[in-house]
This record gives C-alpha cells, sequence and structure tokens, in this order.
C-alpha cells in the first residue's frame, strides 16, 4: 500500500468517511479489518468493491494451492 493510500485511509477513518463511497457514517458501525490503516468503511459491499481486486487475487491464491 502506498504512503499516500495509507494516510488517506488515516485520515478518512478519524473523519468516519467512507472511502469508496464517500458518505459519513456512525463509527459503532464502521466495517473492516479492524486496523485503522487498513480504513473503515460504511458497508460491506463498499470495502469488497474497494478491495476487490486484492480479494481477487488472494481467491486464486488460495484456489491454487488448494488445487496442487
Amino acid at each position: 500500500m502506498a504512503q499516500s493510500e495509507s494516510n488517506y485511509l488515516l485520515e478518512l477513518w478519524d473523519r468516519n468517511v467512507c472511502p469508496f463511497c464517500k458518505k459519513s457514517f456512525d463509527p459503532a458501525k464502521r466495517v473492516g479489518t479492524g486496523r485503522k490503516k487498513d480504513g473503515g468503511f460504511c458497508s460491506l459491499s463498499c470495502y469488497t468493491r474497494y478491495y476487490e481486486m486484492d480479494l481477487r487475487a488472494r481467491a486464486r491464491k488460495m484456489q491454487r494451492e488448494y488445487d496442487s
């Protein structure tokens, strides 16, 4: 993760703004990994769309390991 993206996610975490849809949300309803550096999202849908490429790559890797 680039340093600028990391700073961006930390700033939005503090402001309780979703990095994907840019909407404000109640911090008690934050979705994500729980690590500030990964960001906090207003919904699971926004989280998965933001990290879609990473999640797909991890799934492909797991499938290759399972197949071998």
